[in-house]
């Protein structure tokens, strides 16, 4: 699909947004190089200078010689054949945006024909200018002024208008990308980052409703189903192929918790990793056989990465879907049996996400599936979530947490639920959820409608809501909001919004006690958190779980320079890291979250560079083994601090 997009539009959009230059190289590659093809981490201008090759973006061919400019928009997967012996270029990637919710709505009828996502390539008629200018910002970047870096960003500027003006000139044609390609190039690349719907929608800068929408009308699947089934297939061969343990596996491809991995790989397959190990190992094998073709169909093509991790959520990258061609039929009996008290169900619950919807049902009639709330009206409220408007009740009273790393959210409020998920129960949550129903990490309808809730709180995806609530009134969150906020939020979401803001004013109060304390213990000193992850590699954090809200945001203290950028500054929250770097990344304090979800796995955290560390020569090292020191809810926070201060002051 081929269009062409107005100059005066993309001048619009470019004076609004927001810009920020990532990097500026001049690459040359000659006959024999091995150049294997990546993927865009972001927008960028490709600028060739010499030589003549066969660039493609996308499955798109631009047969490129000296002058040819290109542009793709981030995720664009780049591929060059060589059509001479060398062949040089710039590439200027960058990252754009529109902050001002405004212009958003201002321009969405450009959507999704954004500037910074086309793709086109052409020849400009006058290329001196933009020659003279990237060779300028080149020089420039590469200095450590910050008045050069700020220059660079204004002649970026100037390069942009110049191009712009010429392509309006020359009536430059720009090509559309097609986007459940590149989500599957995408995906089949980075499957083993925790990858979630809202994560790929970051990426793509699109809706996460438009994103699955797209995706699911070009292949049939969900984005989330597609993502297992990669992982899953990528699993077997790993299983069939390598020695390496259950534990590296299930890292490798995406799962940091190994019983989930499990769990998982059942579900999908009908069988454990080592039921599938030792009965496909024991079974005489063709050449034709099946599973194998299939893992070596959808089996990701390695691409380079120009840009290593990307940014993470732990808790998220459990978004659950399930591969339809594996589900498991439930008896005819027990089949009409829940079709007939869902529809009893739906017809009696509010399940409401609109405005539009909300103004139909002027009338709630009697909650079946709750004994503690009643028809009258007057007793629910409409709460806006990121899943839209819904009716719930005032005061909820069965609530269902199937987003279990919340739990303490509840719990600070003096709400105890009658169900949650796995990752609820921890040593911090230990006497606190007696009676609470595990409903494990896998979302389980039937014992959800045991529990007759009437009120459910789930992650963000949208088939899990849909069919959720048909059972009770569902409201999605998501991780990665300050936990005041967070806790603000679920007060009003409660009817505890006094209750909510008393705990914050308590939590205040004890940073104010102890902060004084430990920046006179750790004084100009750095503090890093570390993860184990897997035998060979390890987790750097910033300010979000594992005590960094606390350390990181509440004392303000300071981390190594290389996680202060990479996993601070950046927004990014971690960074994932080969054990040769620890001393890069080691500060003068170390923090260890011990937990990995397995624990026969061996620690990583040993030998000559580690015992060669000040902190570990110091005994600066603090390792916890709750699970629940991964989270940021109000219950993990308070056990978190008295673990932080206690570690860096020795105060009992």
């Amino acid at each position: 699909m081929k269009a062409t997009i107005d100059t005066q539009e993309q001048l619009l959009v470019w004076h609004r947004a927001a810009l920020s230059i990532m990097d500026i190289r001049y690459i040359t590659i000659e006959a024999g190089d091995r150049h294997s093809p990546y993927l865009f981490p972001a927008s960028a201008f490709l600028y060739v200078t010499h030589g003549s090759a066969t660039i493609t973006l996308d499955g798109t061919e631009h047969v490129s010689k000296p002058f040819y400019m290109l542009h793709g928009g981030k995720g664009t997967r780049l591929d060059i054949t060589l059509n001479s012996d060398a062949f040089r270029f710039y590439l200027i990637l960058y990252k754009a945006f529109l902050p001002n919710p405004a212009d958003l709505r201002v321009l969405r009828h450009l959507d999704p024909h954004m500037p910074f996502r086309v793709q086109y390539g052409f020849i400009p008629l006058h290329p001196a200018i933009l020659y003279k200018l990237a060779e300028q910002m080149l020089s420039e970047w590469h200095t450590t002024k910050r008045l050069e870096h700020l220059h660079v960003k204004t002649m970026f500027y100037q390069f942009t208008y110049e191009l712009l003006r010429q392509m309006d000139q020359q009536k430059v044609h720009t090509t559309y990308p097609n986007l459940t390609s590149q989500l599957i190039n995408y995906i089949q690349e980075y499957y083993a980052e925790p990858l979630t719907r809202e994560t790929l929608a970051h990426t793509f800068h699109y809706s996460g409703a438009y994103l699955s929408k797209c995706f699911k009308r070009e292949t049939g699947t969900s984005i989330i189903d597609y993502l297992i089934s990669v992982r899953v297939t990528k699993a077997k061969k790993l299983l069939l192929h390598t020695s390496l343990s259950l534990q590296e596996i299930a890292a490798s491809v995406g799962y940091p918790d190994v019983s989930y991995f499990i769990r998982i790989f059942k579900k999908h397959t009908g069988i454990t990793p080592k039921q599938y190990k030792s009965e496909t190992r024991s079974q005489k094998k063709s050449a034709n056989d099946p599973i194998i073709k299939l893992g070596s169909s959808i089996a990701p093509r390695k691409l380079r990465r120009y840009i290593e991790n990307r940014t993470e959520n732990h808790y998220q990258n459990n978004e659950r879907g399930d591969l339809r061609m594996f589900k498991r039929k439930l008896p005819v009996g027990i089949t009409l049996l829940l079709c007939l008290t869902l529809l009893v169900t739906a017809c009696s619950k509010p399940s409401t996400t609109s405005a539009s919807d909300s103004a139909t049902n002027t009338s709630v009639g009697t909650n079946t599936t709750s004994s503690t709330t009643t028809g009258n009206a007057s007793e629910w409220i409409t709460y806006n979530a990121i899943n839209g408007e819904v009716k719930i009740p005032k005061n909820p009273q069965r609530v269902v947490m199937v987003a279990g790393a919340f739990t303490g959210h509840l719990l600070a409020l003096g709400i105890k639920p009658v169900g949650a998920g796995d990752e609820s129960f921890n040593s911090y949550t230990e006497g606190k959820l007696d009676d609470v129903v595990n409903i494990g990490n896998d979302v389980s309808y039937e014992k959800i409608m045991e529990l007759q809730p009437d009120l459910i709180v789930v992650w963000n995806d949208a088939e899990t809501i849909e069919k959720l609530s048909k059972i009770a009134p569902t409201v999605a969150v998501e991780y990665g909001v300050p936990f005041r906020k967070q806790l603000i939020e679920f007060g009003k979401m409660t009817g505890r919004e006094e209750q909510a803001k008393a705990w914050i004013a308590d939590w205040d109060a004890k940073i104010t006690k102890y902060k004084p304390l430990v920046r006179q213990a750790v004084g100009n000193r750095t503090v890093s958190i570390f993860d184990s992850g897997s035998a060979k590699e390890f987790y750097a954090y910033g300010s979000f779980g594992r005590g960094g809200d606390i350390i990181y945001g509440e004392f303000d203290l300071k981390a190594p320079p290389i996680i202060q950028k990479e996993a601070i500054d950046s927004g990014k929250g971690w960074a994932k890291l080969s054990l040769e770097l620890l001393p890069q990344y080691a500060g003068d304090y170390i923090f260890i979250s011990s937990w990995t979800g397995d624990e026969s796995a061996a620690p990583i955290f040993e030998g000559t560079i580690w015992e060669s560390l000040p902190a570990v020569r110091n005994q600066h090292v603090y390792r916890e083994d709750s699970r629940g020191f991964v989270f940021s809810d109000p219950i993990s926070l308070e056990a978190q601090l008295e673990f932080v201060v206690k570690s860096l002051t020795d105060m009992e």
